[in-house]
């Protein structure tokens, strides 16, 4: 009898120090997958351009993100950075007001002066504008104005 008993004290021990790693499996753990992807954007910005002596409306071409990989609060702000005045080279007290706007030539819309892109193929195109009064008041001669497009990534707004 003693014999059992000790023979069932000792099962007894030895299921008592099994059953702690059962315990233990039920114990829930959790392992975190993580990434980063660093913001990318590709712009296009409309190129050199000459305007026909005596034309209204020169289009432009366009401001466009062409690829983005941007964070959801985040955009894509181009600013356009001119005096609108094109200044002839002999003398530069000698200028030819212009504005830049918005749009086709068939259809011009406000002013440019910024744009927030949020997705690629978001584009804004651009339209030359010289007005027929300017033309007339101009000296002849070459003219020439440098224009300028600030790309940012900004919050949206």
């Amino acid at each position: 009898m003693k014999k059992y008993l000790t023979f069932m004290l000792a099962l007894a021990l030895i299921l008592s120090v099994c059953a702690f790693p059962v315990l233990a499996a039920e114990d829930n753990r959790n392992a975190v997958i993580s990434t980063e992807i660093d913001p990318a954007y590709i712009v296009t910005i409309p190129a050199d351009l000459v305007v026909p002596y005596g034309q209204e409306n020169t289009a432009f071409g366009a401001v466009e993100l062409v690829s983005a990989k941007l964070e959801p609060d985040k955009c894509v702000k181009v600013t356009l950075i001119t005096d609108n005045l094109l200044e002839n080279k002999a003398d530069t007290s000698k200028t030819i007001a212009y504005t830049i706007h918005e749009g086709t030539v068939e259809s011009v819309g406000d002013v440019f002066t910024f744009g927030r892109y949020f997705a690629a193929g978001d584009k804004t195109d651009l339209t030359v504008g010289i007005t027929q009064d300017a033309w007339n008041s101009a000296y002849a001669g070459q003219y020439d104005d440098t224009v300028t497009f600030q790309i940012e990534y900004v919050a949206a707004q």
